[in-house]
Parts: C-alpha cells; sequence; structure tokens
C-alpha cells in the first residue's frame, strides 16, 4: 500500500473493525455473554495500532500522523487507565502480544474479562469523553511544550494534540467529531498562533503573575519554568514522579530508529501518575542543538530548579523518573545530536545530577526504549514477597569441594556473571519473553540483575520471572539498587549545598524492595562521574545488601566491617561465545583461589552457556569455576575471612 496516498485520502487507524473482527474473536481478543445471572464483568477496551510501525517515517506526513496518533492514545490511555486497567494498546507485536495472551489465561488477572476492540481515534474519544475534560494543544514550533502537553494532560485529563490545521492532519480530524472535549482547549501558543514563550532576557515569563520569573533568554527553558510554576509548585502534580522523553524535536529526524524509540507510548504511565514531563540536556559548557541560542548551562541550570522543587515538593524521599537521554537526536556526540560527548559520558552526567536531588532513574534508553501499556500493567496484583531459592551455606559449599575442612577456599578462578543490564521497565518488559524461552535457562547458574524498582511499571514482567524461576536461576539487585543512581552524590554538601543528605532515603527505599523480592547482593554500583560512596555508603549498603556488592570505585576486593563482601567489576564482556570465551579465559590469573564478576548485557542463557564452554576449551580455561551470585559471594567472604 501506497501509505501516503491512504493518508491523504482519509486513512483511519487500525484497519476497520469489519476486517479485523474475525481475527478477534478467533484469538481471543472479543468475547460474548457471561454467565447467567452473574454481573458482567468490565470490560478491557483494545486498540491495535501495530499499523503505524508501517509508516514511511521519511515521509513527513506520515512521521506526524504516527506522532501526533500515539500522543493521542498515550494521553487517553494514561487518564482512562489511573485507576483501573480499562485501555490496552497493541503497538509492538512484541511484546505486548506476548503479555496480552499471558494476562488473560486461565485462573490468571484477565482471564474471563470481555473485551470490545476500538476501530479509530475518534471512537477512542467517543468511548471515553464521559473522562476525557478537553484537549491540549501543542505547537512544533516550541517542540518542549510536546511534554508541557503531556504534563497538562496528567493534571487536567486533557487529550495532547499538535497544532496542524491540513486536514488530514489528527488535530483536524479530533476538531471536526465536535465531540464536547473539543471545546474545552489549552493552546501552548497565542491565540494568534504567535509563540507563547519569547526566551527574551529582560522581560518576564508569560503568565508567571507579578512580578513574574524573569526569562532565562531560552523559550525552551521559559517553557518549563512556566509548567513548574504552574503545575508543580501549586502541588498539580506527582511529588514523585518525573519523566524525560523527547519532546517533538523528535520530529526532525524521525527515521533515526524505529516508531517505538520515540517513547510517546511510554507516557501513559507518567500521564496517569501525574508526573511532570522534561527534555533538558546536562552540560554546562553547551548550547543543546535542539536551542543553540541559549547561553550555555541554560539547560542544566533549568533542570536543577525543576529537581530541586520536586525534592522538596517529596520531602526527600526517592524520585522515580523515567526516560534516559535521547542520544541519537540531542546531548551527545552521535551525528547530528550537537555535543562533543559520548552517550555514556552524557548519561554519567545525567545520573550524577539527578542523584544529587534523590532521583533514580527507570533508563528506558535506545534500542528497546520503547514500552506501551504501563499504565495497565501498573494494576496487575503482586505478591507481598517473592522469595528465592534456600541460599547456600558453608556446608553446602563444602560439600561441593569448595571449601576444604579447615574452611580454605579450593583454588580455582571463580567466576560469576552479573546478567544485566536491567535498570529499565521497557528493556525488561521486552526481554523476559525472549530470555524465559530460552531453552539453556535452568542448565547454567544464572544471576539476573532486575532493578526491583521495576516492579512500578512492569509488574507482570517481575512476576513472570520470579514464579517461573528455575533452581538456576538468581536475582540480584541491578544499578544500583532498588534504582539508577549515583550513591556518592547522596551525601551532603550535594550539588546544591542547601539540600540535606539522602542516604536515609535510599536505605529505607533499598530495604522495603530488597525485603520484597529477597534480595541481598547489589550486582553492580556505578559511580560514574560523581565521588565513590565511602564508608558511609559502605555501611548503608550493609543494611540492606550484606551478602555483597559490586562497583566502581570500591576497594578491589574486601569485607566491609568482616560482614559485607566487596568486589570491583571486573570488565563488561561482549561479542561471539568463541571471542568472548577466549578473552574470558585470558584474565585467568597465575595466583588462585580469583574472584572475577563479569558484566553481560541482554545476553541469553545460550550464549552464557556457549561461552562457558569455549573459556574452558581454552588455554587456563580448566581453571575457571562458574557460580552463582550468592555462592560467588559467600566463597568470597570465606576467602576474606581466611
Amino acid at each position: 500500500m501506497v501509505r501516503s496516498a491512504a493518508i491523504a485520502a482519509g486513512w483511519t487507524l487500525p484497519v476497520s473493525i469489519a476486517a479485523v473482527l474475525p481475527w478477534l474473536v478467533l484469538s481471543g481478543v472479543i468475547s460474548f455473554g457471561a454467565e447467567p445471572g452473574a454481573a458482567a464483568p468490565e470490560p478491557i477496551y483494545y486498540f491495535d495500532l501495530t499499523d503505524l510501525n508501517s509508516l514511511d517515517l521519511r515521509d513527513p506526513v506520515q512521521a506526524r500522523q504516527a506522532w501526533d496518533t500515539l500522543h493521542l492514545v498515550a494521553s487517553v490511555q494514561g487518564i482512562v487507565n489511573r485507576d483501573r486497567p480499562a485501555l490496552f494498546i497493541r503497538f509492538m507485536k512484541h511484546p505486548d502480544d506476548f503479555w496480552w495472551d499471558y494476562l488473560r489465561e486461565e485462573g490468571n488477572w484477565l482471564a474471563g474479562r470481555p473485551v470490545r476492540a476500538i476501530g479509530s481515534i475518534e471512537q477512542l474519544l467517543e468511548t471515553f469523553q464521559g473522562q476525557l475534560r478537553g484537549v491540549v494543544v501543542d505547537t512544533e514550533t516550541l517542540p518542549a511544550t510536546s511534554n508541557l502537553a503531556s504534563t497538562i494532560a496528567g493534571v487536567e485529563n486533557r487529550v495532547c494534540l499538535r497544532h496542524d490545521t491540513s486536514p488530514q492532519s489528527v488535530y483536524a480530524r479530533v476538531m471536526k467529531t465536535g465531540l464536547p472535549l473539543t471545546q474545552d482547549a489549552v493552546r501552548l501558543f497565542g491565540d494568534d498562533g504567535a509563540p507563547l514563550f519569547s526566551g527574551k532576557k529582560g522581560t518576564v515569563i508569560a503568565g508567571t503573575g507579578q512580578p513574574g520569573i524573569p526569562s532565562t533568554g531560552s523559550a525552551k527553558c521559559d517553557a518549563y519554568l512556566w509548567a513548574k510554576h504552574r503545575y508543580l509548585d501549586p502541588g498539580l502534580t506527582s511529588p514523585r514522579d518525573m519523566a524525560y522523553y523527547i519532546d517533538s524535536y523528535w520530529l526532525r529526524n524521525p527515521a533515526a530508529t524505529s516508531l517505538s524509540n520515540c517513547t510517546l507510548s511510554n507516557h501513559d504511565f507518567f500521564i496517569a501518575r501525574k508526573a511532570f514531563f522534561f527534555d533538558l540536556g546536562v552540560w554546562e559548557e553547551e548550547s543543546p542543538v535542539d536551542d543553540p541560542g541559549q547561553t550555555a548551562g541554560t539547560d542544566l541550570g533549568t533542570l536543577k530548579v525543576l529537581l530541586r522543587a520536586m525534592h522538596d515538593r517529596a520531602g526527600g524521599k526517592i524520585l522515580h523518573i523515567g526516560g534516559f537521554t535521547p542520544w541519537i537526536w540531542k546531548y551527545t556526540d552521535h551525528a547530528g545530536a550537537g555535543s562533543k560527548h559520548g552517550g555514556v559520558d552524557t548519561e554519567w552526567k545525567y545520573a550524577q545530577t539527578i542523584s544529587a536531588y534523590n532521583g533514580v532513574m527507570d533508563a528506558d534508553a535506545l534500542g528497546y526504549s520503547g514500552m506501551a501499556n504501563a499504565s495497565f500493567y501498573q494494576h496487575f496484583p503482586l505478591k507481598d514477597r517473592y522469595p528465592q531459592h534456600r541460599k547456600p551455606t558453608l556446608d553446602d559449599l563444602k560439600a561441593k569441594g569448595l571449601l576444604d575442612d579447615d574452611g580454605r577456599v579450593a583454588k580455582h578462578s571463580y567466576v560469576t556473571f552479573y546478567m544485566g543490564d536491567y535498570d529499565s521497565s521497557a528493556w525488561l518488559n521486552y526481554h523476559v519473553p525472549l530470555l524465559w524461552a530460552d531453552p539453556a535457562r535452568g542448565t547454567i547458574p544464572c544471576g539476573w540483575a532486575f532493578n526491583p524498582n521495576l516492579d512500578r511499571r512492569a509488574p507482570q514482567a517481575v512476576h513472570y520471572a520470579r514464579t517461573r524461576a528455575t533452581e538456576q536461576d538468581w536475582f540480584v539487585a541491578g544499578d544500583c539498587g532498588a534504582g539508577y543512581l549515583n550513591p556518592g552524590m547522596l551525601g551532603a554538601p550535594r550539588l546544591d549545598p542547601d539540600v540535606p543528605d539522602g542516604w536515609e532515603a535510599w536505605i529505607a527505599h533499598s530495604r522495603e524492595y530488597f525485603r520484597r523480592y529477597d534480595l541481598s547482593i547489589t550486582g553492580f554500583i556505578i559511580d560514574g562521574h560523581a565521588p565513590g560512596m565511602g564508608t558511609r555508603g559502605l555501611d548503608a549498603y550493609l543494611q540492606f545488601s550484606p551478602d555483597g556488592i559490586v562497583g566502581q570505585k570500591i576497594p578491589q576486593q574486601g569485607l566491609h566491617r568482616d560482614t559485607m563482601p566487596m568486589i570491583r567489576m571486573r570488565l563488561d564482556l561482549y561479542g561471539s561465545p568463541p571471542e568472548a570465551g577466549r578473552q574470558l579465559a585470558g584474565l585467568v590469573g597465575e595466583e588462585l583461589p580469583q574472584f572475577m564478576v563479569i558484566r553481560t548485557i541482554l545476553q541469553s542463557p545460550t550464549w552464557h552457556k556457549e561461552t562457558m564452554a569455549h573459556a574452558q576449551r581454552a588455554p587456563k580455561g580448566d581453571r575457571l569455576r562458574f557460580l552463582d551470585p550468592y555462592t560467588f559471594f559467600l566463597l568470597l567472604k570465606s576467602r576474606e575471612r581466611q
């Protein structure tokens, strides 16, 4: 199909209900009837948007059709799913189909719920019009207003629209419906179409009262300070949720990667939570590519103002910040992204900044940054506790020949894999179905580094993995515990000298997650650009991670207060199993016993099993012993006490 011609003709997403009805019935998407005399359960509404992925993003018309549709649907979904699971979106065939089928299995959460298909955005709005107050209209002229729209959508129950009067636009279609919601509009530009935010130094930001907030000299940053003044400061937004996702600057280069990476489908959860949305750079010496006329560092200064306000509203408790640096488009040295700084460099700078205000990152990073339905999944009924298998004892180590009767460690090179990086709900949501279907799982010791706080947006994935774990599946906290932050930034004095020490907040936050998921090891503490956490930090981790920690800026190997074993991460391992196996065997030293933690990223159990086999066949590979993380750290603890 020629997509541009179809759109020009008024193409409606998805294909007509008449065309898909047989498939929906046969696949169980639509069910009819209820038990006689029983109250009919509330239906689930199901909207198939997978055809959006077939649009040609090189065509500006089609790219805007995709962007506008996703933003509208995410805003509606966040609003209607705030209090109950009402609307499910099929956007990515994987993993959306997997989770839909799983949740509707007999005896599972959604079994028996009738399903009603939504066939168009017009039908969507008509179905839920009673819950939608109006619309909020942003302008591509100032891309930041698309994030303002998502903030306002959550606070005021408004549908997000990009202003576009062309006849085929989503905006035109919605306004043409004449639904009552179209009569109540918040427009993020002047009545004459002029910018609402001038970004002119020496003036005040429009709409911030008297005497008003002085302009930063950046229309982009002024827009966020206006939103802070109007929604965050009065307590209308969530006190603990923020969202860092690319604004409509994405439309400058939409074909850079797949549609899911525009991350609009991720907005639904944060709209449901009334989160504050932003997209700001982090470098003090640079002006960002999307606002080159601003004074260098204005983005970072604005971000700090927002974070400080959030910190104070939360009473110093841990902030949950979804999203990640949009590094293909902005803030890095990727072609066209406008910075001299690399992707990891920028990530670490961002992590350092949010950590100084008690923020943790739910790091939806490219290229698995897209996630749909988190506002739906958030209602999944988790258990109070997910115990692991019985953790090993010294007697177990002796029985395996790892310790002799005198407690001496056998002379081998011991390796445990940190199987990451699962510090992103989007990554966990996508990969758990694939990893748990891998035929090698259950045949080798696996140390899964799932950040436990991902249960806020992907509880169904956490539950699925934990309730289907084999005796070889072990779980540790990913970086850096119950969320990705730099612990070294928790201690006062901080970036803002008036922000108090954050250690007690981090301990309280982490302790509850470690209790619920029976965790006692932190698999990797990333310090990045932050200072090491020192004795104060080690004492903090001892309170919730007593069986061990792995880090960047801790002693090479040791035992903290004769209780908590610690070791530095040895390396990140990549490549094919033969290549990785040879590299791993090359690390084996002459002085034994030796202990090494090896980090892998998104690698399957099969990859690990083959890598282990190649390593053990390589020179010195016969000295290698591969252990689960709990056995590894207990053995390390024994070694350090010798």
